[in-house]
């Protein structure tokens, strides 16, 4: 990309859009707030009691916050999340719940968070992973070939916020999106006809972008200090630990 777009158009969760909005502008970046996702809270099973595991994994601050405000306590079990406890990212979350993260690892995702379980001696154990309905094979996955019992707690579900609520003609000339998803670029072809320069998070997202008529640049790494690198912005600060929720 050549020329400085006039603005980053944000289109992740308000809270999100609202953490990079911060970091951009302090970067000297305009920016438009265009939240095209939002989380709806799911009731917990009342089958599943969080302090009968060894383990709760947490791999995206709405999982933090869908655990606390479903008015679930973690007991006696020990706790563990992506990224570290400052800036914006779960184990932040966490902290700011008054909850210790006792694995204390680094991790962007949630392969990386399995592989940090299994080396630091924790597997095997019956682990609970709070979050989405919806999510990818991991950490489960690398939990269970480890030998752990894993339970899935779905707490909430991202959903596209309907054409009809969202501005109908906020662009302007030389604004530039930032997808961080496919469900953000499922969401903005949904509502807007328009397919201007954007920048995708990844390589699932880029494709997603590609399949809806956009021709993406695609960051390096999943974080927004990348997003921005990759269409020629100067340094910008990730106001979180790099983490791709899993």
């Amino acid at each position: 990309m050549n020329a400085r777009p006039r603005r980053v158009v944000l289109t992740r969760e308000a809270a999100q859009c609202r953490a990079w909005a911060g970091a951009l502008a302090s970067a000297g970046v305009a920016v438009l707030e265009l939240p095209l996702l939002r989380y709806a809270s799911l009731p917990p099973p009342a089958d599943v009691d969080p302090a009968a595991f060894d383990w709760i994994l947490f791999t995206s601050p709405q999982g933090v916050r869908a655990f606390a405000d479903a008015g679930l306590s973690p007991g006696g079990s020990r706790l563990g999340a992506l990224g570290f406890g400052t800036g914006g990212g779960t184990a932040a979350v966490l902290a700011d719940c008054g909850w210790r993260d006792d694995l204390g690892v680094r991790c962007r995702d949630g392969a990386e968070l399995a592989r940090a379980f299994v080396d630091a001696g924790a597997a095997p154990a019956r682990v609970l992973l709070p979050g989405p309905d919806h999510r990818l094979s991991e950490p489960a996955a690398g939990l269970r070939a480890a030998g752990c019992t894993v339970v899935e707690l779905p707490l909430y579900r991202t959903e596209a916020i309907p054409a009809g609520e969202l501005p109908r003609d906020p662009f302007a000339q030389g604004d530039l999106v930032f997808f961080a998803s496919p469900s953000a670029v499922g969401a903005f072809a949904a509502a807007y006809a328009l397919r201007p320069p954007c920048v995708a998070i990844g390589e699932t997202t880029a494709a997603a972008a590609r399949a809806a008529g956009f021709d993406p640049l695609v960051a390096d790494a999943p974080d927004l200090s990348a997003m921005a690198r990759a269409c020629g912005l100067g340094p910008v600060t990730d106001p979180s630990f790099r983490e791709m929720p899993s």
